[in-house]
């Protein structure tokens, strides 16, 4: 059985996030929700045994940026079509990922690049992206965001919990 190892690869505190400003930008437009800040981060689900000089290898040398990213500790989530709990703290967390079956070609490539850093007991990589909204505090805000801007439900699951 493979090992799920996950990484979250945001921007550093004070780095303009683009896509986080964009969809700002657009959930403010488009009066989905009143949101203060959104940021984002690329998602990495690799699965293989990785020790934790290989972990820090494939964070360092292939995922992160050391100037405009930092690797963060992914916070538990639900899995898909479970419910978000704790509606009314700061912020709503929206998950994306390829449905089990869709082509994930940046997975592929991410495999690929592993491979290349001699790290070999890799079976497969997905990645998804995960949106931070302050000032959502309503999982129907969130899914109204994520469905009207986010997802497409022919080719991604989508989670939304509280943070």
């Amino acid at each position: 059985m493979a090992h799920t190892h996950l990484f979250e690869i945001g921007y550093k505190p004070g780095v303009t996030d683009p896509v986080g400003r964009g969809l700002k930008h657009d959930i403010v437009h488009l009066g989905l929700a009143k949101v203060k800040n959104v940021s984002s981060a690329q998602l990495y689900k690799v699965f293989g045994k990785l020790s934790e000089s290989e972990r820090k290898k494939i964070t360092h040398d292939l995922f992160c940026d050391p100037i405009l990213n930092e690797c963060r500790t992914p916070s538990p989530h639900p899995l898909p079509g479970e419910r978000a709990q704790g509606e009314g703290k700061h912020f709503m967390v929206i998950d994306v990922w390829y449905k089990a079956g869709v082509t994930d070609v940046v997975g592929d490539s991410v495999r690929k690049g592993i491979q290349d850093l001699g790290v070999q007991d890799v079976q497969d990589v997905r990645t998804g992206m995960r949106y931070h909204l302050q000032g959502v505090t309503r999982r129907d805000a969130a899914e109204k965001i994520a469905l009207a801007l986010l997802v497409n439900p022919l080719v991604h699951d989508l989670t939304i919990h509280a943070d």
